[in-house]
């Protein structure tokens, strides 16, 4: 417990954040000023400008909130919220927390598809369902579908979309594309599981520990959705059609290799 005599103002509370947070941050100050201006409601810049007060229901909180970043809980879902592609996402413990490298799978599905009106898009697992509200953003009228398996992160989801008055993606529980009937799209795009967990070392597993596994792993070495969707995409795509994936680093080359037996062409990494 936070002797709470020790701490008259929010520097010496985030002192204490960032000597915590040492051990398992490679920014351990950064991180205890989100949580800390989080909690008050308050641009970080200020920790550098004022001398700013802290009561007592504060300290206990931000206690708390160090505590569960210390023992591995995101900060996106200690804050319920993330920023991706300039915009604030709600952000909780049944979906990813979005990352940087999913940003270039959007940046080549806006470069393949700006210039066309109305494309129809297919996202699988849509999870935050930052892909296709990033999407419905920049490109022209596209007509989107979003499935998850999880209801909970079509929530979430949902939440997101109506936060930016969009009303018009459709979004479904499926089992991959189960629900999908006899439909054809110009653009399926993915950020599957794949992660093998066999293979993660335990800081990685640390980072990643409190997300959902479902979003994360895959079987046969992180590669069994990848292979599931690239067999099966195909006959929900129209003539000429794409699947764009994200994947892991060591991946490119057996998602290549599987593509070409599912039959495409033009295939890139």
């Amino acid at each position: 417990m936070i002797d709470q005599s020790s701490f008259r103002n929010a520097e010496s509370l985030i002192r204490f954040g960032t000597e915590k947070l040492s051990s398992i941050s490679n920014v351990p100050r950064l991180e205890a000023e989100v949580l800390l201006s989080d909690l008050l409601k308050i641009n970080p810049i200020k920790f550098h400008t004022d001398d700013i007060g802290i009561s007592p229901n504060v300290m206990d909180k931000f206690e708390s909130m160090i505590e569960s970043r210390f023992r591995g809980m995101p900060i996106a879902y200690l804050t319920g919220k993330k920023e991706f592609w300039s915009l604030n996402f709600e952000i909780n413990p049944s979906v990813l927390v979005p990352r940087p490298e999913t940003e270039l799978l959007i940046e080549n599905a806006i470069e393949l598809l700006k210039y066309r009106e109305s494309p129809r898009i297919l996202e699988l697992g849509t999870g935050s369902g930052v892909i296709s509200i990033v999407l419905h953003k920049e490109l022209v009228s596209p007509e989107i579908t979003a499935i998850d398996i999880s209801s909970e992160a079509l929530n979430v989801a949902e939440n997101n979309a109506h936060k930016y008055q969009i009303t018009d993606i459709n979004f479904l529980v499926s089992d991959w594309f189960r629900e999908i009937k006899d439909e054809k799209y110009d653009l399926i795009i993915s950020n599957p599981p794949y992660v093998d967990k066999e293979n993660l070392s335990n800081e990685e597993l640390f980072i990643i520990d409190m997300e959902p596994d479902i979003a994360l792993y895959s079987e046969s070495d992180g590669t069994s959705d990848l292979e599931f969707i690239i067999r099966n995409s195909s006959m929900f795509l129209e003539h000429g059609g794409w699947l764009m994936l994200e994947h892991a680093y060591d991946q490119s080359d057996y998602c290549m290799k599987e593509m070409k037996k599912a039959g495409y062409s033009e295939i890139k990494k």
